[in-house]
């Protein structure tokens, strides 16, 4: 397995910084907006936050996945390992999220 320099691994953690940004920032902006009644429909920007962080999460994993394949878990670099646990974890809050906001999961099923 080719070894990666300080600089690419510098790139690829800023890519993935980026990526983790825009959904934060419009799921914040959204749930801000719906605090003010804001009355230009900021659960659209929970909604596509919640829905852009499932396809991205998604994506890494089917990435990670091919990357997984041919060298296995045990000479995968830790790093790698890491945000292939941190996106698994990050797809399944996601695909919760939507659901609970699509209401297809009852909003009883949170209240314990």
């Amino acid at each position: 397995m080719q070894q990666k320099n300080w600089r690419h691994l510098w790139w690829e953690l800023g890519l993935n910084v980026v990526l983790l940004a825009l959904p934060l920032f419009l799921i914040i902006e959204g749930f801000i907006g719906m605090a003010e009644n804001d009355p230009f429909h900021p659960d659209v920007f929970v909604l596509f936050g919640v829905l852009l962080m499932g396809i991205l999460s998604l994506g890494m994993l089917i990435w990670f996945g091919f990357r997984l394949h041919r060298p296995g878990w045990h000479r995968l670099p830790n790093y790698e390992r890491a945000l292939l646990i941190f996106y698994a974890l990050w797809f399944i809050l996601g695909l919760v999220a939507w659901l609970a906001f699509t209401e297809v999961i009852p909003p009883t099923w949170f209240i314990w």
